[in-house]
């Protein structure tokens, strides 16, 4: 098997606009792996994911890619043969799409540079066939929870499959936590001594903040001092679900007890100061605002299915709730409730999360686990077409 120090590894991205957890958990990856591997991300433009990666020191290739291939196939093309040369020339082992999504910008140049190509595959994707395509064609599929890798099993060979859950480096998240906690400033708009619940997370139908801020006004009738926030903002395609969610919270004349924060680069402070953080999702592949959660000491109630129950032990680590059920919006109150009062029970979940989430997806195990799929994929340079 190729060893770890022949590696030079492309990982493509789909938006240069966007820092989401995928790109956390990469970051968080490359900066543990074996010292002899080299690692370039590839971003499809100057922006803010760029900037990030140069922020954690990072190699970048900004390698813009607009063509669309429906409109000018020959031209399409032509780039993935230049793009592949490139590849060749760069002395690339392998091509990793770091999201399902941008396994589209780089599949035929791999394939044309004679390189194996790996996909993250961090969402529940749609089953087309073109989707089934584009797995088919990937050398290794690595998987984020064992959700997913039952749901991609349906849709490609599951030989090729891999569970990798996402790795997270606790020492700059706590780091970032101990300096805010000592700068004296407040992330929240609201007192300290306020109970707050917030959810954090890209707002778009499926993680259902409309079954969160349904529940405010049952959590108002016990806990009238307690507010909210929703931290996170739609793209393009689901803003017509946020301003719907605002209109929601105006029905429900929620003005004065809920706070729409928006996109928030400081998300590690914030959930440092919720009383409760909340995730209510109908199908989340892994949830790495949950593992945030449990670094920074923050009590979570989750969804009783998908990644969120993997990471989280009802009654142990966290609350569930079924974000599925006719009654979600009755359960999750119920369980925000239990929480709000009960602050014996908050610091008994807080201690042990935190001691599962060091010794889980904060040790060597998963970055171990994807290192060896790196191996396996660069042992099989030199087989494809």
């Amino acid at each position: 098997m190729t060893s770890a120090r022949d590696l030079h590894i492309l990982i493509a991205h789909f938006l240069p606009h966007v820092v989401s957890g995928a790109e956390r958990s990469i970051a968080d990856l490359v900066e543990e792996l074996d010292a002899r591997i080299a690692v370039t991300m590839l971003v499809p433009g100057e922006g803010r994911l760029a900037d990030f990666y140069r922020g954690r020191g990072l190699d970048v290739w900004v390698r813009e890619v607009t063509t669309p291939r429906r409109l000018f196939p020959g031209l399409h093309e032509w780039q993935s043969r230049l793009f592949a040369r490139q590849l060749q020339a760069a002395g690339f082992n392998m091509v990793i799409a770091n999201t399902f999504a941008a396994a589209g910008r780089v599949r035929t140049a791999a394939r044309l540079a004679g390189l194996p190509l790996g996909i993250y595959v961090r969402e529940v994707i749609s089953d087309k066939p073109l989707h089934r395509e584009i797995l088919a064609q990937a050398d290794l599929l690595m998987v984020i929870s064992r959700d997913l890798q039952q749901y991609i099993g349906r849709l490609a060979d599951p030989s090729k499959i891999r569970l990798t859950y996402n790795y997270i480096n606790p020492r700059p998240i706590l780091e970032r936590v101990e300096l805010h906690q000592r700068s004296g400033r407040r992330s929240l708009p609201y007192p300290r001594r306020t109970p707050v619940v917030g959810l954090v997370g890209r707002i778009t139908p499926w993680k259902q903040q409309d079954v969160f801020i349904r529940a405010i006004p049952l959590i108002l009738e016990e806990f009238p001092e307690c507010r909210f926030v929703i931290a996170g903002r739609a793209d393009e395609n689901d803003r017509p679900y946020e301003e719907g969610l605002h209109r929601l919270a105006h029905q429900l004349g929620l003005e004065d007890y809920l706070t729409f924060m928006g996109e928030r680069q400081d998300a590690i402070e914030l959930t440092s100061e919720l009383t409760v953080s909340a995730l209510t999702s109908t199908r989340e592949p892994l949830g790495r605002v949950i593992l945030e959660a449990h670094l920074v000491g923050t009590p979570v109630v989750v969804p009783s299915a998908g990644g969120p129950a993997e990471i989280v032990e009802d009654g142990v680590t966290g609350l569930h709730f079924d974000a599925s059920a006719p009654d979600a919006v009755e359960q999750f109150a119920s369980q925000v409730m239990r929480l709000l009062g009960d602050e014996t029970l908050r610091a008994c979940l807080i201690e042990r999360a935190r001691e599962r989430v060091l010794e889980t997806f904060a040790g060597r195990k998963h970055i171990t686990i994807q290192q060896d799929c790196f191996l396996e994929l660069a042992a099989k340079k030199g087989g494809r077409a």
